[in-house]
């Protein structure tokens, strides 16, 4: 996995890595948890990354992109050129997608034109295709983890959750007593075995991760990478619902309604699963994104999946 610690780059690194490329004196198009991106030429960017001894991770991350085939879907993907070491950094080199964030389109708490085409976009997901097949269940397995393409998809997300419960767990039952009641329950319902498509799913599709050049127009899905999978597309679509406004006050209303929207043609068993997945999201992010000298228990992220995991609509819909 690429470690979210872009903290980590030295400025002096930075700056000698910027300058072998000709970029001196320039602003970073965007710093984000794992790397700083900045405009190479007019049709490629730079990112940088702290090196963590994985620069096989970005030699499987360009073999991903080339076998991505945009054929089916209207925007695109970028493509990676070069992946090159520098000092204690890595420098990638990748195609620059014409256009800014999805969020910065955004024109206040209820934007239903924008949250319709976000969700059309998640859903085109679907239609994404790997060619040849990746091999695996997960993009970039840790040593020793449960990521091959040969396993079930529901035994995927089953071994998964499980491995991540062994972390969090602790963590949540000072906030939800039945924790452990309320999780079995959860894997219970993916004992059988999964009959749906397997698709590329990003794992991260927040409105950060798609671009735009006007407000009717997406341009392009970035940053596949830490989270994607090859499994069920439901996924994406659930965890979608979860990440528009996912900071701001009114969450829990823009998550609702963007469900509603989400699972209004869905037949029953898929409504659930919806619900199911915005729970494995929370369960297994919760102790991400650390905030400096602010115990895990209150950082934004912590306090966002808490929401979701102790409504109990999520854990015993009604329909």
């Amino acid at each position: 996995m690429i470690p979210h610690d872009a903290t980590t780059i030295s400025t002096d690194s930075e700056r000698e890595l910027l300058r072998h490329y000709g970029l001196t004196g320039i602003q970073p198009l965007g710093v984000g948890t794992e790397a700083h991106v900045y405009a190479l030429e007019t049709d490629r960017v730079l990112k940088i990354y702290a090196d963590r001894g994985q620069l096989e991770v970005f030699d499987t991350l360009r073999d991903f992109h080339d076998r991505l085939d945009t054929s089916a879907v209207p925007w695109t993907v970028p493509r990676i050129h070069d992946i090159a070491r520098h000092g204690d950094l890595i420098a990638v080199v990748e195609d620059r997608v014409a256009g800014t964030t999805m969020d910065s389109h955004a024109t206040g708490a209820d934007d239903e034109p924008l949250e319709q085409l976000y969700l059309q976009t998640v859903q085109q997901m679907s239609k994404l295709m790997v060619n040849p097949p990746l091999g695996r269940r997960l993009l970039l397995p840790a040593p020793g983890s449960t990521g091959t393409r040969g396993n079930d998809w529901n035994e995927f997300i089953t071994n998964t959750v499980s491995e991540k419960l062994r972390i969090v767990a602790p963590l949540l039952r000072r906030d939800i007593d039945d924790i452990d009641t309320r999780a079995d329950c959860l894997l219970g319902r993916f004992s059988d075995r999964y009959d749906g498509p397997d698709a590329v799913v990003h794992g991260d599709l927040y409105p950060g991760n798609i671009l735009m050049t006007d407000r009717a127009t997406v341009t392009g899905i970035i940053d596949f990478g830490t989270f994607t999978m090859i499994g069920d597309p439901l996924y994406d679509l659930a965890t979608a619902c979860g990440f528009w406004r996912m900071y701001e006050p009114d969450h829990a209303t823009v998550r609702n309604r963007l469900l509603d929207h989400a699972s209004a043609d869905l037949p029953a068993e898929q409504r659930r699963r919806l619900m199911d997945y915005l729970l494995i999201a929370a369960l297994t992010t919760c102790d991400l994104y650390p905030e400096q000298a602010r115990p895990i228990h209150d950082t934004g992220h912590y306090q966002w999946a808490l929401g979701i995991l102790t409504d109990n609509q999520y854990w015993y819909p009604t329909t």
